[in-house]
């Protein structure tokens, strides 16, 4: 993903810096001008929602006591406990900060080591600045409860900071699993006076320890700094997640959750507070992650790069594996549309979502039908390149071959939950495998699943990640074919001409249903979802207010 970089970075960051530039001509403050060069952003305090009132149900009358909900003859229904526990108002003061802050830049620091000598370490930081300008409730007179109106008020605010660098590149996996990536920010005292020295900040400049020591008065205005390390050179785009800025909050329920009159208040409920995510991209391969600055916002320019470099890969794979795509699948009696699996919605993306080996099953069952083992040999070879009759044979091999008794054992009862007989690995080993992949792939959970492959074929188990991404591409490359793509011109662009080049090709298919089949047959699972948010989202937007919850971790 980093040659496009060195083509294009600069254009990119120049438009960024112009805009920035005239907005800080508009809104920031004097004492902003004084601080060492770069781009300055203002981020006011979020009140595009109202959270000052709340709607929802006590769980656990609602559910905890559902048993207990009845029909009066002589009143209304309404006036139940269970109904007056639904749909309640809650009323509460809400406050947001404003935020300000420079792109993170890096510098050199001397910093000490476990031995306790001092050595020279590269530490990325943000600068920021925040401000308490109030905040907003919800008030109604007492002589008409239903006449509520919004009003402002000034109080005390502790800002207790929470910043969190995150990574999330797509498409890596061979159905397009999105990889995290978190680093909580440090406390560095070394790095504070080096910093405010080369900023420039007027007055002190906080660390996150020192920032939450004290309440900011109305009006109020306060320097900070966030200060990371040990960052993985290879991040190309990232977000820097800002909790603590307000107490707006969110809350939702399972609809699962089983919740009865003993459980504690709010069992079954998950709650949010709102953050604000920055949006930055740096410029390329392992190296610039040494660059001072980084250049900001790269929604949108996430997807669309990562659906370019899939497609540069699937085009670039026969190259490569000396595979025969079209010809495997005519082969094998299967269409690109047989090795398709389900979409994963926006909300599963960031969970812990087992991908499908689905199409890989569907192969094998494929090739056990084939009698001659020549021909079988043929088609492996043609779908999946010369190591794909290897990596087969090892998956086949690991279920039936000598091993020592304490491996003996544990293959043998994981044979014996997935269903395979003894009797089934000599006759029929193929079938066999179909149905130990079959059953791994029944697997909820990644962990169980990892496990369960572990178990079955040893070693042998990273064979079922590398055949499935092999088939991914091969569908991929069909997939590309029948699109008319000129792919000698496309493989020899950059991701982004690649993505351009698929948009145009997608758009032309009128039909919204065949449009997400090609998706899915491109870019695996997750590709209808990815392409829809890099056509949503302009490149370059910067930050984004958002809700996300402890378990999943999926913006609201």
């Amino acid at each position: 993903m980093a040659a496009w970089h060195r083509v294009c970075g600069m254009t990119l960051a120049g438009m960024a810096a112009l805009a920035f530039a005239a907005r800080l001509e508009a809104a920031a403050p004097d004492g902003f001008r004084d601080l060492a060069p770069g781009v300055l952003t203002v981020i006011p305090p979020d009140i595009s929602t109202d959270d000052t009132l709340q709607r929802g149900d006590i769980l656990e009358i609602t559910k905890g006591l559902a048993d207990a909900a009845w029909t009066p003859t002589r009143d209304s229904v309404g006036g139940t406990l269970v109904e007056r526990a639904k749909d309640r108002v809650y009323p509460r003061d809400v406050w947001c900060l404003e935020f300000a802050y420079k792109p993170p830049r890096h510098i050199d620091i001397d910093l000490p080591g476990r031995d306790l000598t001092m050595r020279r370490k590269r530490v990325l930081y943000l600068l920021y600045r925040v401000k308490n300008t109030g905040g907003r409730r919800s008030t109604a007179p007492a002589a008409d409860p239903a006449a509520l109106t919004r009003e402002s008020y000034a109080g005390p605010v502790r800002f207790l900071p929470h910043f969190v660098l995150e990574s999330v590149e797509g498409l890596a996996h061979p159905e397009g699993s999105i990889h995290y990536r978190g680093y909580l920010d440090r406390v560095i005292p070394e790095a504070i006076e080096p910093i405010k020295q080369r900023e420039g900040v007027p007055g002190r400049l906080h660390d996150s320890a020192s920032m939450l020591e004290t309440e900011l008065a109305p009006g109020e205005e306060r320097w900070g700094v966030a200060v990371w390390t040990d960052i993985d050179p290879r991040i190309d785009f990232f977000s820097i997640f800002v909790r603590g800025l307000t107490n707006a909050v969110r809350w939702r329920s399972d609809p699962g959750m089983r919740i009865s009159a003993d459980d504690p208040p709010g069992v079954g409920t998950e709650h949010a507070l709102e953050s604000l995510r920055l949006d930055f991209w740096r410029h390329g391969d392992e190296v610039s992650f040494e660059e001072e600055e980084v250049s900001v916002g790269h929604a949108g320019l996430l997807e669309r790069m990562a659906i370019g470099v899939r497609v540069l890969e699937a085009l670039g794979r026969p190259a490569l594996t000396k595979a025969k795509a079209r010809e495997g699948l005519e082969q094998a009696g299967l269409a690109w549309r047989d090795l398709l699996v389900p979409a994963v919605p926006f909300e599963a993306i960031d969970r812990d979502v087992p991908h499908s080996l689905g199409p890989l099953e569907r192969v094998i069952e494929r090739l056990a039908a084939i009698k001659e083992p020549t021909a079988r040999g043929a088609v492996v070879r043609d779908l999946l390149g010369d190591h794909g009759i290897e990596w087969i044979e090892d998956l086949s091999r690991s279920l039936a071959s000598p091993v020592d008794d304490a491996r003996a054992a544990e293959r043998g009862a994981a044979l014996a939950r997935v269903g395979v007989a003894p009797d089934e690995l000599a006759s029929a080993p193929l079938a066999a495998l179909a149905k130990a992949i079959a059953a791994v792939d029944a697997i909820e959970s990644n962990a169980a699943r990892r496990a369960e492959a572990a178990a079955l074929f040893g070693p042998a188990a990273d064979r079922l990640e590398a055949l499935a991404k092999e088939l991914s591409l091969m569908r991929a490359l069909v997939v590309l074919d029948d699109l008319g793509l000129d792919t000698r011109r496309v493989a020899a662009a950059g991701p982004r001409a690649a993505f351009d080049a698929l948009e145009e090709a997608v758009e032309a298919e009128p039909e919204a249903a065949k449009r997400a089949r090609i998706l899915l047959g491109i870019l695996g699972a997750e590709g209808p979802t990815i392409y829809a948010t890099a056509k949503a989202v302009n490149e370059g937007i910067d930050h984004a207010w958002v809700f996300r919850y402890e378990i999943d971790e999926s913006p609201e």
